[in-house]
């Protein structure tokens, strides 16, 4: 796995562990510029890196902590970032999630997705479990090998779910 390792911008964290999964967990309170374009530079390599290798990725942006609406000049940077890099994302990504217990900005989300469609499948979720499982199964249909730890995340849940299923059928 070349460079591709956890790395924290200020508050920012981003983490390849579940890899071909790539997590992006937000503080509570808002980050400086220079912390968000540092973040959004090291997405944009590890696309890059992944582009090279013809790998697939799904990406996982959790606001769980988030308190603070980021500032209207850090969206509108976010918003050219990811217009510049809709082609890449294309290629490489299957989809990713958003993070957010909120029921209320779940709602917002889903309702920009539909103004502005995503360049791959794009979901709301209220836990990072959901959306784990999500990238999973996405990254399977695609043909995608998962890693050791993956399939083991996905065969503990996968199994309770089927449980679950079972006795409510019985």
């Amino acid at each position: 796995m070349r460079d591709r390792e956890d790395r924290a911008f200020g508050e920012i964290r981003v983490a390849t562990v579940d890899w071909p999964i790539v997590l992006t967990e937000f503080p509570e309170k808002r980050v400086p510029d220079a912390t968000l374009q540092s973040a959004l530079a090291y997405l944009e390599w590890l696309m890059t890196d992944a582009k090279k290798s013809s790998e697939k990725l799904f990406f996982i942006t959790d606001l769980t902590a988030m308190r603070e609406i980021t500032p209207a000049n850090q969206r509108q940077f976010t918003a050219e970032w990811m217009k510049r890099n809709t082609a890449l994302s294309r290629d490489i990504s299957v989809g990713g999630a958003t993070v957010t217990p909120s029921s209320i900005l779940r709602g917002i989300i889903t309702a920009l997705f539909w103004l502005q469609q995503p360049p791959t499948p794009s979901f709301s979720t209220a836990t990072r479990h959901e959306a784990m499982l999500k990238g999973i199964e996405l990254l399977q249909s695609h043909g995608v090998l998962l890693s050791p730890r993956l399939v083991a995340y996905r065969d503990k849940h996968a199994g309770g779910n089927q449980r679950a299923r079972l006795s409510s059928e019985g």
